[in-house]
């Protein structure tokens, strides 16, 4: 009897460990490997988690990110110089592209057309023609930002200056502002926000007009004795201009603020609650039906992401993404595709209906 007894506990015990095993597989293979029942792990590269996405076409996209070189890349704090990387998507898979660039990091990009794609690299302007990337020009200093409305038609602005591509020569300009973003919706009708102050500055295709955003603003709240310091003063993050209106992110002490205008005046509202807070540099994603997508979050630093989106009619809807993502972009008809990170996936993802 005691044999049996001790024969039986053995393969009990046997059994447990053996289930054991077979639950941590599961948990190591899925569906952390491919994301999970929001987020779809689409290309496995690790080097554009903290890089963005663009989506130029119904099946045309690009993400861009950096391998980190040299000693960096094997001591968890290290940061040393970067590689950039460049990988397109086709519609149907994600290869990756050769990049004119050995190092340094990429800074903005913008699109017009699955065929006029530019990249900002410091001082370096790249463009996509289709069918290779070359550099079309070198600028005198760093550009901050930049927005492409054609083939013929590019903007990129620095310190104060402003150059102008028409299709085949570069014009400079001096401006009175140094743009923060930039976001068109015609030739003759270009926002900027301004880097050191509450204003936006347009274009109507001859003079630049500063508009004074103060009065629309949200007031900064009053001082808290057990909170932290923090600044006060409203802070401009990013903008879109489309057809829907103008469309501000910002932010106020720890509070996040939308600011639009869609008729004659200037309208503010508190997304704090409603998106937590967002992605500082990410402009407001058109769906397409006149709303707009944002990548909040569900804690206050903003690493535990969450995909806001705002419909037309002014009404939220916030979902917990499960990870952390980084950039979003929207492919005409709906598709959603982000870079980040959810587990032990990280690349790029595309939204599950």
């Amino acid at each position: 009897m005691f044999l049996k007894l001790a024969a039986t506990g053995l393969w009990l015990g046997w059994a447990a460990a053996v289930a054991a095993a077979v639950g941590l597989w599961l948990w190591w293979t899925a569906p952390w490997d491919h994301g999970n029942d929001r987020w779809k792990l689409v290309a496995d590269e690790s080097s554009v988690t903290y890089g963005q996405v663009i989506a130029t076409g119904e099946h045309d996209a690009w993400a861009f990110g950096w391998d980190i070189l040299g000693v960096g890349a094997w001591l968890p704090m290290a940061d040393g110089p970067h590689r950039p990387t460049a990988f397109h998507w086709d519609g149907d898979r994600w290869t990756k592209s050769d990049f004119p660039v050995e190092l340094g990091n990429i800074g903005l990009v913008a699109a017009s057309a699955p065929s006029n794609v530019w990249v900002l690299a410091g001082a370096s302007v790249r463009r996509w023609d289709g069918r290779a990337w070359k550099i079309v020009e070198k600028l005198p200093v760093a550009a901050e930002s930049l927005a492409v409305i054609a083939d013929n038609d590019v903007w990129i602005f620095g310190d104060h200056k402003a150059w102008h591509y028409n299709g085949a020569t570069w014009s400079e300009q001096s401006v009175s502002f140094r743009a923060l973003r930039v976001s068109a919706r015609s030739a003759s009708d270009i926002w900027a926000l301004d880097s050191d102050a509450p204003w936006a500055h347009h274009f109507d295709g001859k003079v630049w007009t500063r508009v004074d955003l103060t009065p629309a603003l949200p007031k900064a709240p009053p001082p808290s004795d057990g909170s932290p310091p923090v600044p006060t003063g409203p802070r401009l993050t990013a903008i879109t201009a489309d057809p829907s209106g103008i469309w501000i992110t910002g932010e106020i002490g720890a509070s996040s603020f939308l600011l639009s205008q869609t008729g004659s005046g200037w309208r503010s509202e508190d997304t704090s609650a409603k998106a937590g807070r967002m992605v500082r540099d990410l402009s407001p994603v058109p769906d397409g039906r006149g709303g707009h997508w944002f990548l909040g979050s569900t804690d206050f630093n903003g690493y535990d992401s969450a995909l806001a989106h705002r419909d037309p009619t002014g009404h939220w809807t916030m979902v917990p993404s499960g990870g952390e993502l980084t950039s979003l972009s929207a492919v005409p008809g709906g598709t959603l595709l982000a870079t980040g990170v959810i587990g032990k996936a990280s690349g790029m993802f595309r939204n599950l209906p």
